[in-house]
């Protein structure tokens, strides 16, 4: 517990439930392989993006935990076939509807502004939005 620089939580933790004559024998070599270890085992790396956020809803509460990066575990996770189609379904579907929100938005912004880009060819969906204005 020498080292100057900022240690995981879960590096901090660990030391807080092993047992003091056990940690006092470990030599500082053995206390950076064991470090490491758990390090490499867990989520306590550093994440280019870390989102992590609690909120109640209905009398409880949640959390929401979003993390991207690269993986640095040394042995990769065992994961099914089906999973990996699934996932990257999931993913595929994610990215389709983003476009078409982004695309849809574009559209609307540029039916708002007046511009025409094909003349006397309208999607209908600008005219469909105003007409909602009137029921």
């Amino acid at each position: 517990m020498t080292n100057t620089t900022r240690r995981p939580l879960v590096i901090d933790r660990f030391y807080d439930v092993l047992d003091e004559q056990t940690q006092a024998q470990l030599t500082p070599e053995q206390k950076q392989e064991i470090e490491d270890a758990i390090v490499s085992i867990t989520l306590a790396s550093r994440h280019r993006i870390d989102v992590r956020k609690s909120f109640p809803f209905f009398g409880a509460r949640y959390y929401l935990v979003f993390l991207l990066g690269r993986d640095l575990r040394k042995r990769p996770r065992k994961e099914s076939t089906l999973v990996r189609i699934i996932v990257t379904l999931l993913i595929l579907f994610g990215v389709m509807f983003a476009t078409l929100c982004v695309l849809l938005t574009l559209y609307m912004l540029k039916s708002a502004a007046g511009i025409d880009l094909i003349r006397n060819f309208h999607v209908g969906i600008w005219d469909w939005w105003l007409s909602l204005k009137n029921h």
